[in-house]
């Protein structure tokens, strides 16, 4: 029975490994932040749709399973509701994950209240959406015929095994002039998983999400905003940090270390295992808007893993396009003077 299971052991790696990071990894996190943070909906005030697009470890070709690279595509949307006094916030967003033959999709809804604190707002929201998960058997390159957990997968003649279950998370974002930062939890209740066989199963684990950045302004057409990003799901914690320069609003570059760290008790004897990547950011605002705001952003991404045993190619690629809609209510003018946030001409 051991050699039999170890048969279908890279299948079993495979579907945890996919699960051990479960939350898709984007690394222009402050231009996404109602992806992570419910409580942001609605705090720019206006109306934004953003899309992010990631190619993981471009050029890979699997061995053990049939499909591509690893992609994750992330769309979301944030208003500023006309209601109670314009201190509600709305956000939704759909994200769709790719690892080979596992496919994540999930869909959330955002709300958020807005508290005034001296020079900024904090919001407090709550989401609720679902998750699902699906896994194509038929991609997993079977090591040993008549396996019987592989048979046991697809006895009924179903390559594509999927599970939807409901999730819930919370989330407070703090905004002010010089500084916007905050924590969230996501997949509370830590849903479980399973996959018809009774060898896999896993859950989706709570993910705590903590970020924070201060604005600094170094002349009349300068800013440099130092960052911070910090998220766990209590087995593998990765934080980012660096900082972002913008020029007369326009213009925006910057550089960023992440570090990864990963606990496998059983695939690695309990050793804890690191990856390393220095990350490059360069994007341009554009159109103007009656708001006198650059209306579309566009962001670009690179990742060069400097060190990392769990990487297969050297480096990702992602994409951003962001967009403001008028909205058929007045919204006040943004008065958030961020790099991140504000789009205003001189």
């Amino acid at each position: 029975m051991k050699r039999i299971k170890l048969s279908v052991f890279f299948f079993l790696i495979f579907v945890s490994a996919g699960f051990a990071q479960q939350d898709a990894q984007f690394s222009q996190y402050m231009f996404n932040t109602l992806y992570y943070n419910p409580g942001f909906a609605g705090t720019e005030g206006l109306t934004r749709f953003t899309l992010l697009n990631r190619v993981q470890w471009l050029a890979y070709q699997p061995t053990q399973y049939r499909g591509s690279a690893p992609y994750s595509t992330v769309l979301s949307g944030s208003s500023l509701l006309p209601f109670f006094n314009k201190r509600m916030g709305l956000g939704v967003h759909l994200v769709n994950d790719n690892l080979g033959p596992l496919n994540n999709t999930e869909f959330q809804l955002s709300g958020s209240y807005h508290f005034k604190i001296k020079e900024g707002v904090l919001g407090v929201g709550a989401r609720a959406g679902v998750y699902s998960t699906r896994v194509r058997t038929d991609w997993y390159k079977v090591v040993q015929e008549n396996d019987p957990i592989y048979e046991d997968l697809t006895r009924d003649g179903i390559n594509r095994i999927r599970q939807t279950k409901p999730d819930f998370g919370v989330g407070f974002w703090y905004q002010s002039k010089k500084f916007s930062g905050g924590v969230s939890f996501d997949h509370l209740g830590e849903t479980k998983l399973s996959y018809k066989s009774d060898v896999i199963n896993s859950k989706l684990a709570n993910h705590l999400y903590i970020s924070g950045s201060y604005n600094f302004d170094i002349g009349p057409t300068l800013k440099i905003t130092p960052s911070a990003f910090f998220q766990t799901d209590m087995n593998q914690l990765t934080y980012l940090f660096g900082a972002l320069g913008t020029y007369n609003e326009k213009f925006w570059l910057g550089l960023n270390a992440r570090q990864s760290f990963a606990k496998r008790d059983v695939d690695q004897g309990g050793k804890t295992l690191s990856n390393d990547d220095i990350i490059l950011y360069v994007g341009i605002n554009l159109l103007k808007n009656k708001q006198n705001m650059n209306a579309l952003r566009v962001g670009y991404a690179f990742d060069f893993v400097t060190n990392g045993v769990k990487a297969k190619k050297r480096t990702s690629h992602e994409i951003m396009l962001s967009y403001i809609v008028p909205t058929p209510w007045e919204l006040p003018k943004p008065k958030i003077r961020t790099p991140r946030y504000r789009h205003e001409e001189n």
